[in-house]
């Protein structure tokens, strides 16, 4: 397991659905959701936050990508892994 598969195995169940929403998107963007497991508005704004801090390799995992209709639109960085294993990984992790 590499060092950003090491990171994302720690990551909260709310942070994992973030996360396959943008591995699913189209190019790794996606508007900041609405609702996801029952956190809206601030607490979700607050998870969104915490992921866009993370740094791995120098390198943040998601980046502010412009703004749709009042809200943020975050795009996943590529460098760090490619939206496939992203995929893979996120949808292994919350199927258990």
């Amino acid at each position: 397991m590499d060092e950003i598969e090491d990171k994302i195995h720690r990551f909260s169940q709310t942070q994992l659905h973030i996360l396959l929403l943008l591995a699913k998107s189209s190019k790794g963007i996606a508007s900041s959701p609405n609702k996801i497991r029952g956190k809206t508005g601030k607490a979700l704004g607050g998870v969104i936050s915490s992921l866009s801090r993370q740094h791995i390799q120098g390198e943040r995992l998601i980046l502010p990508w412009g703004k749709e209709n009042r809200q943020l639109k975050w795009k996943l960085n590529t460098k760090l892994i490619a939206q496939d294993k992203l995929f893979k990984i996120t949808e292994e992790l919350l199927s258990v």
